[in-house]
């Protein structure tokens, strides 16, 4: 499979998660390249309740492991943004395309309050901020779009 550049990685992502807030009957736009803190925002139709959403896209999250299946995860890096970006309208759709030469997948999207990105975060002083969301958390976030149709619904 030809190697891809980040950049139409991450706008897949981008594109995915306006595809699926429009199906649900938001409408959704995309940032203009460059925005440092949000990709995307959506709103209710009579524009009276909006949410932002960072979107973190990878061409492969799902990290198995063979001897501790208990560490199996999914893995996206948020850079700095992690331990600043916070807000009860502030969400984060992380992206898996799962690109494995099948054009039969379908993208693996898991939405997450901000808070919860936050908060992994903000004690620590690593160099590289990666998110994980291990394998027993799948029901909790995995298509939860909830939270995000709660406040549109308002």
């Amino acid at each position: 499979m030809p190697e891809r550049a980040t950049s139409l990685t991450a706008a897949a992502g981008e594109h995915f998660i306006a595809f699926k807030l429009s199906q649900m009957g938001y409408p959704a736009a995309l940032t203009r390249g460059g925005s440092p803190t949000i990709d995307l925002m959506a709103g209710n139709l009579d524009g009276s309740e909006t949410v932002s959403l960072q979107i973190k896209t990878s061409s492969g999250a799902w990290r198995e492991y063979k001897r501790k299946p208990e560490n199996n995860h999914w893995e996206w890096p948020v850079g700095h943004l992690a331990k600043t970006l916070n807000g009860k309208s502030i969400f984060y759709a992380f992206v898996d395309l799962k690109w494995s030469g099948d054009d039969e997948n379908i993208p693996d999207v898991f939405i997450v309050p901000s808070k919860a990105v936050h908060d992994a975060f903000a004690e620590t002083n690593w160099s590289m901020n990666v998110f994980w969301i291990l394998e027993t958390e799948k029901s909790k976030y995995y298509n939860n779009w909830t939270p995000i149709t709660k406040l549109l619904r308002t």
